[in-house]
């Protein structure tokens, strides 16, 4: 062995024995503390489970994970809030629902914490703009990512070659065509699989698709601009955005007015449709031999476009995981997340089923994209884009637009009546919430 090997060795096994050292204090430190979390009902739940598991066996923390169901834990998450409940150290919130918490003070700045912390959370290791999207308030951090993703769109491969079709569509006009020429309803083949039936589901099948048009001035994203108001009308593009979702009506599966997350999926696993867009959360079961039909068919791809010129743009979501805010365990939750959102902690989340890779070095791994390769048209985007962009009545917002979006699916209201509407009704809970001046 060379002298710079021995000095290796000895370094590493030193680097061990003060891990041992650390891993013994922190038990003492630790010992029959209980961290509580509340959660959704997402993939990432019992992927959290098992880093529990192991970080109990390391530190004696018990870590308790109570998952619901999405709607569900947002009213429960809500009423924990405003009841000033000492329930739960840790929430785990959808990102739209971040800055309702935060400006409520229904959640804890994560600095005072992170200063006393032995382990701290590396924030630089996440991937770009995730953390500036939606963790940082007031130059503070309130939460860190526990759950990336972007939308994606599936294709079954085996059907576009059937049809002479050698590529993903890359605009919204070629998305049609492909829709038409795939659609296939005597065999129990739709050219589209899409999801109008629930609120957050439906909303950002319009949201891709306004996504893909020319971004508005004095904007980080297409909805409102920075004075908060509303720019559905900006070269009406939202009424835009809903024709494109429209022209794909006669080539859907049935039973699409009902379909949300869960139908819609479970359509496309069972072999329903051609074409798929979602984010990409939902793909973990899709390549799952155990539920899907499916498996080793598909391929992915960044959604189409309205336009081949300039940056595209994609929507990034995500669940990101807080402190409560009269938790009882404050620091010992601080420390557990840091440990979660660790390249350690990733490469558990991943292995244990929970997809939505939010640490940089994932998306250059070949073990994981091969594993999830709907992670890999993450490396094709160009400029992601926050949804909420600081606005913490999001979920009420987003229902007054989604439920015109539907009212014109379901063929009640002309897309232009509708987006009027939203877009009179946007800027009147501006007004009324006091955002515009």
């Amino acid at each position: 062995m060379t002298a710079h090997g021995s000095k290796r060795r000895h370094a590493a096994l030193g680097a061990i024995a003060a891990l041992a050292i650390s891993a013994a204090t922190s038990l003492t430190a630790w010992a029959d503390t209980e961290v509580r979390v509340i959660a959704t009902g997402e993939p990432y739940g019992n992927a959290m489970k098992k880093a529990a598991e192991i970080y109990k066996e390391r530190t004696g923390v018990t870590v308790t994970i109570d998952q619901y169901p999405y709607s569900e834990a947002y009213n429960k998450e809500v009423l924990l809030g405003t009841t000033g409940s000492d329930e739960y150290d840790i929430m785990v919130l959808d990102c739209i629902w971040l800055p309702l918490f935060v400006k409520n003070d229904w959640v804890q700045p994560f600095d005072p914490l992170e200063a006393a912390a032995k382990q701290k959370i590396d924030w630089d290791g996440f991937l770009p703009g995730i953390v500036d999207a939606y963790d940082r308030f007031n130059g503070q951090y309130y939460a860190a990512p526990i759950d990336f993703f972007i939308e994606v769109m599936a294709y079954r491969a085996d059907l576009f070659e059937a049809a002479g079709l050698s590529e993903a569509p890359k605009t919204w006009d070629e998305f049609r065509a492909y829709a038409e020429k795939l659609n296939q309803p005597d065999k129990g083949i739709y050219g589209v699989v899409t999801m109008p039936g629930e609120q957050d589901a439906g909303y950002s099948e319009w949201t891709v698709r306004l996504a893909s048009l020319q971004m508005p001035p004095d904007a980080n994203q297409f909805v409102w601009d920075k004075s908060f108001k509303s720019l559905l009308a900006h070269q009406d593009n939202g009424r835009k955005a809903l024709d494109l979702w429209l022209d794909i009506k006669p080539f859907v599966a049935p039973g699409a007015n009902e379909m949300g997350y869960a139908e819609s999926t479970n359509a496309f696993m069972q072999g329903n449709g051609a074409m798929f867009i979602n984010w990409y959360m939902t793909f973990s079961d899709v390549e799952n031999p155990e539920t899907s039909k499916v498996v080793g068919k598909v391929k992915y791809a960044l959604p189409p476009r309205s336009t081949l010129e300039g940056p595209r743009h994609d929507y990034l979501g995500g669940f990101q995981i807080a402190i409560a805010a009269n938790a009882p365990q404050p620091a010992a939750a601080y420390e557990f997340i840091a440990f979660l959102t660790s390249d350690e902690g990733q490469a558990i989340m991943l292995e244990n089923g929970a997809p939505g890779a939010y640490r940089s070095a994932v998306y250059s791994d070949e073990k994981w994209l091969a594993r999830y390769p709907f992670l890999a048209p993450v490396n094709d985007a160009e400029v992601l884009i926050p949804l909420t962009s600081d606005f913490a009545e999001y979920v009420e917002m987003q229902r007054i637009i989604y439920d015109e979006l539907f009212a014109a699916w379901a063929g009640n209201k002309s897309s232009a009546d509708a987006i009027a509407k939203a877009d009179a009704s946007l800027n009147d809970l501006m007004k009324q919430l006091g955002y515009q001046k």
